[in-house]
């Protein structure tokens, strides 16, 4: 549960202030916890060794992304449940990830996954497991064909991190729903990157468009919070529990009452009310629908995820029309009340300034200097493969609607494929 301030502050100053000596070495412990924390993942993170594959689809993928959900249930293989706390405290440890990204420069397409290099060979494996004939080399860093530093260059930057609508729980429109029966039992399909294809081989010279999608398993704690949703759809009263920081400090008050130092509260008597039993006649349809899927969703495995989308242009092919299409193909993704993407406001390369309610432009105080100063953190963070700090869970039929290798429906005229398939040398043949 999210620690709140003001709930902390409310239940704790009574007590701190007659007991400040007991709380204050607590409450110190916890910084100096946090800061040798993140100064030691810091440190873990920079020493990691990565590996930049590059993805190239094989002529046909008759299949649907299935396959690729396959594929992301074989990547979840490297999840731990936890971490030795000695790793995480002497050594900053921080569980891997995997960074599924989409690249268009100048309407050249290309899949890549980045990961450790400890991790590279369980790629490589599980991506051939499902596209046997697709082929996988290392390459360089396709980042670095552009400036250092893009602020005060030729390039003009958009940049920002796409986050759920609403919670966690509800899902996004997936490749099943692109699939409809012909009445042959066949499927005519269509693919969810056909629209994202079509925006990125209009790229001309000097543009760059980059997607980002970097996940990290996770294990089966967050269906915690989806259990709440699902209980309030049918009705059913969720039970209060208290912040972390009222933990904390009833952890201190109940030393505090066993040494005498405080009273001992009394014990709160629960009230037993009749609830009527659940009816699932009693949901509306929509009803039924969002709560089937709900939890077809919690059912499956999961990733802790993160959307950056970046375009980079030069300033005189910078193409503003470029974004909204971008974001208009997320929209695509919602159904039936479900999920649906947008891009977080606070992380993005644009910035109002402050006070800016002040001015009809409605353009503040320091607009530029923000503005070159997000530009440049969001740079970085692409260019590094930071994960994000405002995750988004996508279970692995959610990860595969995102990043797959499309079948032949994307007909993007510079979208690369194997130009043959590889076959295995017939048996019998001299070996000199």
């Amino acid at each position: 549960m999210n620690f709140s301030l003001i709930d902390a502050v409310k239940t704790a100053l009574p007590a701190a202030l007659s007991y400040w000596w007991v709380y204050l070495p607590v409450i110190l412990a916890l910084i100096l916890w946090e800061e040798w924390k993140d100064y030691r993942q810091d440190a873990y993170i920079s020493s990691m060794e990565w590996v930049l594959l590059e993805i190239t689809p094989p002529p046909e993928v008759q299949r649907s992304p299935k396959i690729a959900e396959n594929m992301f249930a074989g990547f979840h293989g490297i999840y731990s449940k936890s971490l030795i706390w000695k790793k995480q405290f002497f050594g900053g440890k921080v569980p891997d990830w995997f960074s599924f990204e989409i690249v268009s420069n100048a309407g050249d397409i290309k899949f890549f996954v980045r990961s450790t290099k400890e991790n590279r060979n369980l790629v490589e494996s599980i991506i051939f497991a499902q596209y046997p004939d697709a082929e996988i080399k290392e390459a360089e860093d396709y980042v670095s064909q552009l400036p250092e530093s893009l602020t005060g260059s030729d390039y003009d930057i958009f940049g920002t991190e796409l986050i759920f609508t609403k919670e966690d729980a509800y899902p996004i429109k997936t490749y099943q729903f692109f699939e409809e029966d012909s009445g042959k039992d066949e499927f005519v399909r269509s693919d969810p990157l056909a629209p994202l294809a079509e925006v990125m081989s209009a790229l001309g010279p000097g543009e760059h468009l980059w997607l980002q999608l970097v996940a990290r398993p996770t294990g089966a704690d967050w269906t915690k919070d989806a259990q709440k949703i699902v209980d309030k759809i049918i009705g059913k009263e969720a039970k209060k529990l208290p912040s972390s920081g009222q933990k904390i400090v009833g952890g201190i008050d109940e030393a505090l009452s066993g040494l005498g130092l405080l009273p001992k509260a009394g014990e709160a008597k629960e009230e037993k009310k009749d609830k009527a039993e659940f009816n699932v006649q009693k949901l509306t349809p929509v009803q039924k629908s969002v709560l089937e899927q709900i939890e077809t969703k919690m059912a499956k495995l999961a990733f802790k995820a993160g959307h950056r989308f970046m375009y980079v242009a030069r300033k005189d092919a910078f193409n503003k029309s470029r974004v909204p299409t971008v974001i208009g193909m997320f929209k695509q993704l919602y159904f039936n009340n479900m999920n649906s993407f947008k891009p977080n406001s606070d992380i993005t390369t644009k910035d109002d300034g402050i006070l800016k309610w002040l001015f009809p432009s409605d353009t503040g105080f320091f607009s530029e200097e923000r503005t070159i100063k997000k530009k440049r953190k969001i740079w970085k963070e692409y260019k590094k493969r930071k994960f994000v700090k405002k995750v988004n869970i996508l279970n692995i039929e959610e990860m595969a609607t995102l990043w797959h290798l499309p079948g032949l429906a994307i007909r993007a005229p510079l979208f690369p494929r194997v130009e043959a398939s590889k076959g295995q040398p017939p048996s019998g043949l001299p070996t000199r």
